[in-house]
Order: structure tokens, then sequence, then C-alpha cells
């Protein structure tokens, strides 16, 4: 079910291009920084920086360029999780080779070609029932932390159209708290629902939701849009959390905050304080 929920969605808004965009606006698609500290990343790079790392990965010093090559700001792969994954869009976007010119070594007159991967991306992908070889199959509910220092986990994690088919009102709590603390502090997740999950409910509505993820779960919401049918969300794990310190008790059960008709379905979420034990 979820992954024609996927299929679908994706027919109408490619999750793969949305989250690329992102990245390589802010500068992460390059690679991670790794002489800036966490908070340097997370407030995102000035344009001139994100330009410097496009030029770092595809600049051209052909045998006419008597300019100055910058020093290479050095940078590490981004680490990046798909929970879900119905396709291999950002694992292709992984694998891209392209060809720089890079000058001959020993000084000589001219250039050569060489192929090296187009972005800094370390992209693994899981789903409940893989439907491709090079994704990984596995329950994201009881999937291992990826390290147990925080600082060590994935820079972002990608859930698209995945939370509406958990099935208990628990377990989507669960999802949530997972996802949170995959990420290391500072990390972002690409997080979409279908609309009718948060407007055909009693339990629940679009701000009651934004209110969870952030003081309940504890993500600071960097970016949210809409589509006819889909919700978006760019979410972050704070630097330094919880700020403000999660209100669990508040999400303990499902309350109904619409009354007065009939709605299509009941999803809700519930939080609870042992899903957050890493």
């Amino acid at each position: 079910e979820y992954q024609r929920a996927s299929q679908l969605s994706t027919s109408f808004h490619s999750t793969s291009r949305w989250v690329l965009g992102h990245l390589a606006r802010n500068g992460w698609l390059y690679g991670i920084p790794e002489a800036e500290s966490s908070q340097d990343v997370v407030k995102g790079e000035s344009k001139s920086e994100v330009s410097s790392a496009a030029k770092d990965v595809a600049i051209n010093t052909g045998p006419c360029s008597n300019q100055k090559k910058k020093k290479k700001m050095k940078r590490r792969k981004l680490k990046l999780l798909e929970i879900g994954a119905i396709n291999t869009e950002l694992l292709r976007a992984a694998a891209e080779i392209q060809k720089t010119h890079t000058n001959k070594a020993g000084g000589m007159k001219g250039s050569s070609m060489q192929e090296e991967p187009k972005y800094k991306l370390d992209v693994q992908a899981i789903d409940l029932n893989s439907m491709h070889e090079g994704i990984q199959q596995a329950d994201f509910l009881e999937f291992p932390l990826l390290h147990s220092d925080p600082a060590l986990r994935y820079d972002v994690l990608v859930c698209s159209m995945v939370i509406n088919c958990v099935t208990t009102p628990e377990d989507r709590g669960l999802m949530l708290a997972r996802m949170f603390l995959q990420l290391r502090p500072g990390g972002m997740c690409f997080f979409t629902l279908p609309r009718l999950c948060l407007n055909q409910s009693p339990f629940i509505t679009p701000d009651f939701f934004q209110n969870l993820l952030t003081t309940g779960v504890g993500f600071e919401l960097v970016e949210t849009k809409e589509s006819p049918k889909v919700a978006f969300y760019i979410l972050r794990r704070p630097v330094n959390e919880p700020c403000p310190p999660r209100h669990i008790d508040k999400w303990a059960q499902p309350h109904i905050v619409r009354k007065g008709k009939k709605y299509r379905n009941e999803f809700s979420v519930v939080l609870a304080a042992k899903d957050f034990s890493a």
C-alpha cells in the first residue's frame, strides 16, 4: 500500500529533485565541510560558499587558464538514509560521474581528463519490501543506530509517504522518535505525508501535527509547503537539545481535536518517552 502511495506521489512530485535541490542550495550536495563546526554547518553556507563548492567539483583548469587556483575546502561525504525507498533516484545521484580537467603532473603543459563523483553523497536506501537489489530490505523501526556517538550519525534522512502506512499511532510515534535519533545534531529530515491524514482525521490538524513535531519530538522546522495532496516538511535535529525540553505527556494518547462531523480516517500519533532512548 505505501509503495503505491509513494509511486502516486512521485508521479506528481519528485522527492529526489526536492531533496537534491535543497541540498544544492545550502552546499551540502558537495559534501559537509570538515573544518566547520556543527553550528556553522547548520546555519548553512553563503551563496559564495555554495558557488565555491560547486566550482571545486567542476573546476576547469585548461591550458589557457592563468588564474591562481583557490585552495579547495576539505569536505566529507554526506551520509543519507532513505526510508521506504521505492526507486533508486538518490542512489543513482550518488553514483553519478563527471569528467573534469586537471593539470598534468610534474609541471607538464596542458591538462588531462579524469572521472570523479559529481556529488559527495553516501546514500543508503532501505524498504520493508525491497523492489530493487540496491535497496536494502529492512524494517526502519528495528534498524540499528548508525553509530553510538550521535555526532557520527546520518546527516540527512528522507522519509516520503511512509508514516501514513504505519498501522498504529504508537508505531508512528516510534518512527518519528527513531528518525530524530538516527540524525546527528544539526542533521536534516525531508518528510512527507498525505494532506488527507492531517485534514480528515478527528485526532489531528496541520497545526497540531507541526506542534507535535517540534515541541513533542524535538525537531526544528526549517521549511514546510503543501501541494494539493501532499504536505512537505524539512526538519532539523537541534545542535543543542532538547531545546525546549520535550513535552511527551501531551502526546501520550490520542485526543479528539475536531468535532461535529464524520471524518475519512483516524490518523493519529502517540509519543512515548521510552522511544527516545538511544
